[in-house]
């Protein structure tokens, strides 16, 4: 059976949470959505106003995030569903944090 895992430049397995980092960080649309959701939980609409982006785009990104555990939807009750970041996503955004700085 194969394993599968990230390298980083010097052939060393990178960890989930590098690799989480990574992924969020390779988009400028879904770092965004993060940092948005870090203050609080928002719907698809408001992320899309704020980012200036067509609904549909957010709410790809949002799914690929929701699959990765870093936010989680909070309702399916309404028609407008509200997200917000895990704290498994909150430590990706701080990790981000510490990286740029």
């Amino acid at each position: 059976m194969l394993k599968s895992f990230i390298v980083d430049f010097r052939g060393q397995e990178m960890g989930s949470l590098t690799r989480s980092t990574a992924f969020v960080s390779s988009s400028s649309v879904r770092s965004k959505l993060l940092e948005q959701l870090i203050s609080g939980p928002k719907t698809p609409t408001e992320l899309a106003s704020i980012q200036g982006k067509h609904v549909s785009h957010v709410s790809r990104a949002l799914a690929e995030l929701k699959e990765r555990g870093l936010v989680e939807q909070l309702s399916t009750a309404s028609r407008e569903r509200y997200y917000r970041a895990t704290s498994q996503g909150m430590t990706i955004y701080t990790q981000m944090i510490k990286t740029v700085r």
